[in-house]
């Protein structure tokens, strides 16, 4: 009787034990973060945000990120990276990841929740790693009807162009400009930056073959000179066109 009651109690033990593991819910499947760098290279034209991300450890701190609240991304185009190229590269290292951080918001932020959000005025990384107030955007829908939404930043205005990617907790949108923070660039060094090339070359010494006159548009102070000086720079910015006729010779 006695091994009777033990069998019973172990088949017992069993059958609940058997119970409480079934209806256990299953434990969520584990999901590594998404590899930032890697979308930007597949999705093609994002080479150099790609390489300054990686190379500044950025990405992976964006990459961490995505385990809270998420992340939104407003990722430049390589064309638009190569209006910027000489004044991002004469910052240091921790303010050129500043910049990188300016272009990334603290939550996750699909196309229609941009196009409707209700605070313009949004915080981004480099808010968290400086002060309040700092380093914000302007983030906006156009008022012409369409559904583009504007991005300034006191300095610049870009437009979102395309979503890369948007899967919760990350969403990347490509942008047309490099997003400058007006707390890191005034207005005068964007606007040196953003000269026309025909101004860069006044005061330049002319090139391999150039002809010689070029130079006057420094130098020169006399009238016919001035005079001389006007029609070289206008065949420098391409205003006048010279034709040649072949040597009748």
């Amino acid at each position: 009787m006695v091994a009777v009651a033990e069998s019973i109690n172990l088949l017992t033990f069993l059958v609940l034990l058997h119970l409480a593991t079934s209806q256990a819910p299953a434990p969520p499947p584990f999901s590594p973060p998404f590899n930032i760098t890697h979308i930007l290279l597949d999705a093609h034209d994002f080479n150099v945000a790609a390489s300054a991300l990686q190379a500044s450890g950025v990405a992976t701190q964006f990459e961490e990120l995505e385990r809270g609240v998420g992340i939104t991304l407003f990722v430049p185009t390589d064309l638009a990276f190569a209006s910027s190229t000489n004044l991002l590269r004469s910052l240091p290292a921790e303010k050129k990841a500043l910049v990188l951080k300016f272009h990334a918001l603290h939550s996750y932020y699909p196309l229609g929740s941009l196009q409707s959000i209700v605070n313009p005025v949004q915080p981004t990384l480099a808010t968290e790693d400086t002060a309040a107030g700092l380093f914000t955007l302007n983030i906006t829908r156009l008022s012409n009807g369409s559904s583009d939404v504007s991005i300034a930043t006191g300095l610049v205005q870009a437009s979102i162009t395309r979503t890369v990617f948007d899967q919760n907790p990350l969403a990347i949108f490509a942008v047309s400009n490099v997003l400058l923070p007006k707390d890191l660039f005034n207005r005068t060094t964007h606007t040196s930056e953003a000269a026309p090339p025909a101004v860069q070359l006044a005061g330049a010494a002319p090139g391999p073959g150039a002809d010689g006159r070029v130079a006057v548009m420094s130098a020169g102070t006399g009238t016919g000179q001035r005079i001389d000086s006007l029609f070289w720079l206008l065949i420098a910015t391409g205003l006048i066109y010279l034709v040649h006729s072949p040597c009748p010779c």
